[in-house]
């Protein structure tokens, strides 16, 4: 459910609870007695919009941390505002209620299932961050707004849920901030329009696109603004992102409309100029005039004729014409778009992001870069749901990626398809070679070639790994009833938040040096702390460092257990698989 105001009645009580709290000896934490709201509340910030009532919660090592959830970082997108740029907050004179999770973004999941839980519902009325504070950093006092000048605060870890821009959320069910929090860092995650309301274009000012690159930004303006209030450094701001997520977070590394907004980038299997989505405007013209004759919407009418009708219409109905257009789709309908300059829009990705990349946008952040061993073994219980064998027999151009299909002549997608079928295929095309296929093609190739595009223009360093840890009890694996070697989508992610829908209340020192999964958990967490930190993820003291990804022969962090880490040039096969995927790209320009 939506945050709610806390009675005025309570409010008097708020203050003395906070005292009373904060004077209680740290010699360990009650989970169960400080993850439900109290009577008076256990810690207060004032944003600039109003105080918040969050909750003390219990992190790893014992550790207690302040806890805001379901706090709204602008006006909900509701009636006219569906489609609009988010508006600034109204401000409120009572406590909200911070202590829950807001409802998700409206959505159809394809791939969590039962990973993440929807606790607080579902609705367009989504604009919620989580913040996630350690309780020695959160100010002393909430009677005063902070001012924008805190840069004693502490680095703060901003972070973009995946979901194929479709479904997904910050919630701590599978974004848990327990492992990064109890090492000193804030953590803020948080939800924006995702499908129909976040990506969906008519190339007009009513219904311009990527709503949901402009969320995030909002989002990032809201941290900026606010920092201060739970003791963050708003000029220490590391972004990351995972899969979408991580897309996203690199696009916003192109736009001159995030220019002081963040520090430095993680991009967990995903990237800007992926090939799992187009930004071609070709694209967004196709879904979306699929789109409205789903919902029974000329798309021949008038951009404002449209957008009165789509503001109008129930949400049931849009979200089942997506939901059909998902199942045709995989994964992903709506995706970013290069946008055409509309006013009154913020515009976000002004040209397509390989060009921006060789412009050399982005250039002085400093970013980690990564993917998994086996990627799109994670998915193989939707590709299994889809058939995606016996689609790709009916449809063998379905092989030629989105990125690809749309910089191509159509002439030429026959000898890409050749090509592709040569290399991953044989005559019987198996789940397992398209598994294989997805996995380089999807998220391997484009991170690879990011990080050499970025070695090639100089600035900033880049960190390059492949992640390929199995696990001894792995959330994913489990949750999906999964079973192959190595580390699929989302593994890396679940070594850095604590998945909790599926590994239970938090007990113990999860931290200690127990088995590999707790180490690997302690070295994932040490590399984003000390990226924090420093701009550079090796740890101070660290024997095995992290070189930097430069040219003629691009290094990865090879991370395939805590006592197997090398940092080595690519090996052969991640060579092949690059040049071959070189060849296709020139192939499409008829090189």
């Amino acid at each position: 459910m939506t945050a709610s105001i806390v009675s005025t009645a309570l409010a008097a009580f708020l203050l003395y609870g906070a005292v009373a709290n904060a004077a209680q000896s740290r010699t360990g934490c009650d989970v169960s007695a400080r993850t439900r709201a109290s009577r008076v509340c256990d810690v207060l910030a004032r944003t600039r919009a109003g105080r918040v009532c969050g909750v003390r919660r219990c992190a790893s090592s014992s550790v207690e941390y302040a806890s805001f959830r379901g706090v709204p970082y602008a006006k909900q997108p509701l009636g006219e505002l569906r489609f609009k740029e988010l508006q600034p907050l109204d401000h409120w004179t009572d406590v909200l209620n911070a202590t829950t999770e807001g409802p998700v973004c409206q959505q159809t999941d394809v791939l969590y299932k039962g990973i993440q839980t929807h606790q607080g519902g579902m609705s367009e009325a989504c604009i919620h961050a989580n913040i996630h504070v350690p309780l020695e950093a959160l100010p002393k006092s909430s009677d005063s707004v902070q001012t924008n000048n805190s840069t004693n605060g502490v680095p703060i870890f901003v972070f973009v849920h995946g979901g194929g821009f479709s479904f997904g959320s910050g919630d701590a069910d599978l974004h848990g901030p327990e492992y990064l929090v109890s090492k000193g860092t804030i953590v803020i995650t948080f939800n924006y329009r995702l499908n129909v309301f976040g990506f969906l274009s008519l190339n007009s000012d009513r219904v311009p696109g990527n709503n949901g690159l402009r969320d995030c930004v909002t989002l990032l303006r809201w941290v900026r603004d606010n920092a201060p209030a739970f003791g963050g450094n708003p000029d220490d701001v590391t972004l990351a992102g995972q899969s979408a997520g991580a897309a996203v977070a690199h696009l916003l590394t192109l736009s001159p409309a995030t220019e002081g907004l963040f520090k430095r980038v993680v991009l967990f299997s995903g990237v800007g100029n992926s090939e799992f989505f187009s930004t071609s405007p070709v694209f967004a013209k196709i879904a979306a005039d699929l789109f409205l004759a789903k919902v029974g919407i000329k798309p021949t009418l008038d951009p404002e004729e449209i957008h009165g009708q789509l503001v109008k219409m129930p949400i049931d109905n849009l979200m089942s014409a997506h939901s059909d257009l998902l199942n045709l789709f995989g994964f992903t309908v709506f995706s970013p778009v290069v946008e055409s300059t509309h006013t009154g829009v913020t515009t976000i990705i002004d040209e397509d992001p390989d060009a921006l990349i060789a412009k050399g946008r982005g250039r002085d952040i400093p970013h980690i870069i990564g993917f998994t061993s086996s990627e799109c073994e994670t998915f193989r219980p939707r590709f299994a749901d889809m058939d995606i064998v016996e689609t790709i027999a009916a449809t063998p151009a379905i092989l030629v990626t989105p990125k690809l299909t749309y910089q191509t002549p159509p002439a030429t997608v026959p000898l890409l398809l050749k090509l592709i079928e040569g290399r991953y295929f044989n005559e019987s095309r198996t789940l397992d070679d398209f598994i294989g296929y997805c996995s380089d093609a999807y998220y391997k190739y484009p991170a690879v070639k990011l990080a050499e595009k970025r070695a090639a223009i100089g600035g900033a360093p880049t960190y390059l790994f492949r992640f390929a840890y199995g696990g001894r009890r792995s959330a994913i694996k489990g949750a999906l009833h999964l079973d192959f070697k190595g580390a699929g989508h989302i593994a890396d992610i679940t070594y850095i938040f604590r998945v909790n829908s599926v590994l239970g209340p938090l007990r113990g020192n999860t931290l200690d040096e127990r088995n590999e999964d707790d180490e690997i958990k302690n070295l994932m967490t040490d590399y984003m702390i000390n990226f924090m930190r420093t701009s550079n993820p090796t740890p101070e003291g660290e024997a095995r460092s992290w070189p930097t990804a430069t040219l003629p022969r691009l290094h990865t962090q090879h991370i395939v257990s805590p006592h197997e880490v090398e940092n080595c040039a690519l090996n052969p096969e991640l060579r092949e698989m690059v040049a071959f995927f070189d060849g296709l790209h020139h192939a499409s320009h008829g090189d």
